[in-house]
C-alpha cells in the first residue's frame, strides 16, 4: 500500500486541517526571552509549557531504538494513541477489527468514534484464525488491531501470519508492542519502512517500569506521523514525564536488568504453579505475566482478594473461562502468592 493509497483513508477534513502551532514551535533557535506564552517568569523547571514536539524525548528514543525521531510521536499513555489513530482514519460506520481476548481500549476508541467493533475471536490456544479473520474484511474497514505479544494470553503472534496480515489489509495495521522489551528481537520496528500502511505502538509502562508516567509511543510512515501532529493536543506530554523518561532512556541497561528478573520470576511462578491442585492450565508466555486456567477461578479470585491479592479476572474473555491473569512482581510478592495459593489447596 503506497502514501497516496493511506490519504485516501484518512477522514477528509483531517487532510487540509492547520495544527495547533505556538509561537515557540514556530522559532527556530535558541531563545533568549520568553515572553511568549503567559508564563511565570520565575524558574521553577516547571513555569514553562513543555516541548510540543517532545524532541529531546523523540531523540533520546530514537538512538535506543536505532530509527528516525522524525518518525516517532508520543501519547499520554498508548490509550491516548489508541483514541488519535482511531479519529483520523475512522468515519461514523467505518469498521475497525480486532482479536479477542485482546486491549479492551480498541473497542472503547470505535465506539467514540461511531465506528463498528468487528471482533474476531482468537483460537483456543491464543493464535490468529487467519481465513476467518480475511473474511471479515470490507470496503469499510479501516483499522486492524494486532497485539504481538498479547494480552491477556502472553503469547507472540507468528512473524509469517503478521506479516501477511499487514500485506493485505485494505486498511492501515496498527502493531501493539507493548511488550515487546520482554522479547525485543521480535519486535516489527526493524522492518517498518517495508510497510507503508504499518503502525506500531510501544511504551514505557511495562519492561521500563513507568507506567505512573503515561508515555506512550508510535513508530510509522512520515505522513501517518505528521497526521498523529496534526491532531494531538499541543504538550500532551508534560515536563516530568519527559524529565523521567529521559533519565530512564540514558540507563538502559538498568531496565534491561529488571526484565531479566521478571522473566526469572515468571518462569519460578510458572513452575510453583504447575505443581499446584487448583491449577488447571498455564499458557505460555513471553512476557511479564501468565494466563492461569484454575479449577474454580471464582473461587480462587475471591480468597485472593480476601488475602489482600490482586490479580485480574479474565474469565469472562473469549477462550479464558477460568482464567486468571498473573502479574510477575517482587520476589517477596510472588512468594506471598504462592504461600496464599498453597493455603488454598
Amino acid at each position: 500500500m503506497s502514501n497516496k493509497d493511506i490519504t485516501q483513508l484518512v477522514r477528509p477534513n483531517l487532510l487540509t486541517l492547520k495544527a495547533y502551532s505556538s509561537a515557540r514551535s514556530e522559532f527556530k533557535g535558541v531563545a533568549e526571552v520568553l515572553l511568549d506564552a503567559n508564563e511565570s517568569p520565575w524558574p521553577t523547571g516547571r513555569n514553562r509549557y513543555p516541548d510540543p514536539m517532545s524532541t529531546d524525548l523523540r531523540n533520546a528514543l530514537g538512538r535506543y531504538k536505532n530509527f528516525s525521531p522524525d518518525q516517532i510521536v508520543f501519547g499520554n499513555g498508548s490509550d491516548e494513541l489508541v483514541d488519535q489513530i482511531t479519529r483520523i482514519f475512522c468515519n461514523e460506520g467505518d469498521a475497525v477489527h480486532a482479536l479477542p481476548p485482546t486491549f479492551g481500549m480498541y473497542k472503547v476508541a470505535a465506539g467514540i468514534a461511531g465506528a463498528e467493533f468487528r471482533a474476531t475471536t482468537l483460537a483456543p490456544d491464543f493464535t490468529i484464525p487467519v481465513e476467518e479473520l480475511k473474511a471479515s474484511w470490507d470496503e469499510r474497514s479501516k483499522i486492524l488491531w494486532l497485539c504481538s505479544p498479547n494480552n491477556p494470553s502472553g503469547n507472540a503472534m507468528e512473524a509469517e501470519v503478521l506479516e501477511d496480515l499487514i500485506r493485505t489489509f485494505p486498511g492501515v495495521v496498527v502493531l501493539d508492542e507493548a511488550y515487546i522489551d520482554f522479547v525485543p528481537e521480535l519486535s516489527f520496528l526493524p522492518r517498518l519502512a517495508e510497510f507503508p500502511n504499518l503502525i506500531i505502538t510501544q511504551t514505557l509502562s511495562k519492561g521500563w517500569g513507568m507506567a505512573g508516567i503515561r508515555l506512550g509511543a508510535a513508530f510509522a510512515s512520515p505522513f501517518i506521523i505528521r497526521m498523529l501532529n496534526t491532531i494531538k493536543m499541543p504538550y500532551n506530554i508534560n515536563v516530568l514525564t519527559s524529565a523521567v523518561a529521559l533519565e530512564a532512556l540514558s540507563k538502559p541497561e538498568e531496565m534491561k536488568a529488571k526484565v531479566a528478573t521478571l522473566i526469572s520470576e515468571r518462569n519460578r511462578l510458572e513452575a510453583a504453579l504447575t505443581k499446584l491442585d487448583c491449577v488447571d492450565y498455564i499458557f505460555p508466555s513471553v512476557t511479564n505475566f501468565l494466563l492461569v486456567r484454575f479449577k474454580d477461578s471464582a473461587a480462587v479470585y475471591q480468597y485472593l482478594l480476601d488475602n489482600a491479592i490482586v490479580v485480574r479476572n479474565q474469565a469472562y474473555q473469549p477462550n479464558a473461562e477460568n482464567c486468571l491473569r498473573i502479574t510477575a512482581g517482587l520476589k517477596e510478592e510472588n512468594d506471598r502468592l504462592l504461600a496464599a495459593l498453597s493455603d488454598f489447596e
